[in-house]
């Protein structure tokens, strides 16, 4: 195997990943109602990157109020056709299909952003972005920290709404399987976290499980254990 192709490999495992199984990772970005880049290894494209605008096709980020944001801002990306309308017919939903392609864009409902270069970066899904005063926190890079545990299996980092309360804030959750017939040393975790984490980036608790759910593409299924998740859980433990 010399590539693999890709949609939404974390930046903080990407080279880790081609060193350890000598592969070049092929990042593509599509959905079916419209909108596609590529970052092929052999343009060298920037880490992370799912490339730049087509050819036949022009992707921008944006604000609410549909303006383009500057470079490294992040927005919801929008993308249109440069032969013929923009369009989407959702079966039954007229007001949804206007709604998805207001101003000639397909509004793709992906927040992500752009470099100086128009390299394109996939950031969260609209409404599932982790803030915590006010930082975005990246839930891969927390993943990778963790990950590197050697009593952790696997990871999964979700949010829940701020015990503060501060509106749009969520404190952080992460799941964490062991490996075999081992068991999560907690203590360790914990000064692994402190010592590679910024204070933000701290988990406010840990969700012990068996394994994380997946879906058929092997995507992680946070809401299936933020549906578990309860702060007084036997398999819960504060930070």
């Amino acid at each position: 195997m010399r590539r693999v192709i890709s949609a939404g490999t974390p930046g903080a495992i990407w080279e880790d990943f081609e060193r350890r199984f000598n592969v070049q990772i092929h990042e593509w970005y599509a959905a079916i109602e419209g909108g596609l880049a590529h970052n092929p290894p052999w343009k060298k494209g920037p880490i992370g990157s799912f490339g730049k605008n087509p050819p036949f096709m022009r992707m921008k980020v944006v604000d609410d109020n549909d303006r383009e944001v500057p470079p490294g801002e992040r927005g919801e990306l929008v993308s249109r056709m440069l032969i013929g309308p923009t369009q989407v017919n959702y079966f039954g939903k007229k007001k949804e299909s206007s709604e998805k392609t207001r101003g000639g864009r397909l509004h793709s409902g992906d927040i992500c952003h752009r470099d100086e270069k128009g390299y394109f970066y996939f950031d969260f899904r609209k409404g599932g972005g982790l803030r915590r005063q006010g930082d975005f926190i990246q839930p891969d890079f927390v993943e990778r920290v963790v990950g590197e545990h050697p009593t952790v299996s696997e990871a999964c980092v979700y949010g829940i709404p701020a015990k503060s309360g501060a509106p749009g804030e969520s404190d952080i959750v992460v799941a964490v399987a062991p490996f075999a017939g081992a068991t999560v040393d907690l203590d360790s975790l914990r000064a692994l976290c402190r010592k590679k984490l910024e204070a933000n980036s701290l988990p406010s608790y840990f969700q012990l499980v068996n394994d994380i759910p997946k879906s058929s593409s092997e995507k992680h299924l946070a809401r299936l254990l933020k549906d578990e998740f309860s702060p007084d859980a036997k398999n819960v433990v504060v930070f």
